[in-house]
């Protein structure tokens, strides 16, 4: 986190620092694997300090002082712990020096401090919200110029390969046509694509050759796509590298496994 604030200030050194810096969890478990730490907190519960999860919460809001960076990661959008970030999140908007968010909560990507510094620099949507962090706006100078630069090939086909084996393991009764295509019921309008290393979206019909006719809900899930910061490229409604969800294999795996969850409940409206 120290050094998030150093970089927002032009500094070599976090030591360099004057002030405090707050840090606010929606849990207080420390465990490296997320999935443990989740199982823990459910299991121990919250600070004895608070009654319950949504007093401790509105304490973090009530002492929230800007610049505040927001690094909620995959539990943004977690069932368990979505709603407290949306809560923080729409306190923190409303602060000045927050600029570097969007309005709209899925528009903006909340990656860890302990990625974004050290690797997420080398990524596109990484790299992006570091700028948008350190000039205080939505809309940074110089970003294109900024992600044109960053070193390609930052992974291996093998490990690409092993990701994305990984995700579909997790999906083995919602495979369709060549086993890497996905979709929530045999009604869905819309599939997940798990290829290439991306994970894209477009309409689920079986076969390469067939085009897809155009439907009035695409536009509808194109922006749905975009606010979560995914791409319209080509044929597809959106598509999104695998490697911008974490840093480690187990990261990216967990990570794409939940978008993956939440893109059903998003998409099954349509049919």
């Amino acid at each position: 986190m120290a050094s998030l604030f150093a970089y927002k200030y032009g500094l070599d050194d976090p030591a360099q620092l004057s002030g405090v810096i707050q840090i606010f969890n929606l849990f207080y478990i420390k465990d490296a694997d997320l999935t443990k730490a989740k199982q823990k907190a459910e299991k121990y519960g919250i600070p004895p300090l608070f009654n319950d999860a949504l007093q401790m919460t509105q304490y973090d809001i009530d002492h929230l002082i800007a610049p505040v960076y927001l690094g909620f990661g995959s539990l943004a959008y977690s069932k368990e712990y979505g709603e407290r970030a949306k809560l923080i999140f729409d306190a923190a908007i409303k602060l000045e020096g927050c600029n570097y968010l969007s309005c709209k909560f899925h528009e903006n990507f909340y990656y860890h401090p302990q990625w974004l510094i050290p690797f997420g620099k080398n990524y596109h949507n990484g790299l992006l919200t570091l700028l948008r962090f350190k000039q205080e706006t939505f809309y940074p100078t110089d970003a294109d110029n900024a992600i044109l630069n960053i070193p390609r090939n930052t992974i291996s086909p093998s490990r690409v390969k092993s990701i994305e084996s990984a995700v579909l393991e997790n999906f083995p009764t919602r495979r369709y046509d060549n086993n890497r295509r996905l979709k929530s019921n045999e009604n869905a309008a819309y599939g997940i694509t798990i290829a290439e290393g991306y994970i894209e979206v477009r309409q689920a019909f079986e076969g390469k050759s067939k085009t897809a006719q155009p439907k009035v809900s695409d536009s509808k899930v194109k922006k749905t796509l975009e606010d979560r910061g995914y791409v319209s490229e080509k044929n597809w409604l959106g598509r999104k590298r695998l490697i911008d969800f974490g840093n480690t294999d187990s990261e990216i795996i967990e990570h794409v496994c939940t978008e993956i969850q939440e893109l059903f409940k998003e998409l099954e409206i349509y049919h």
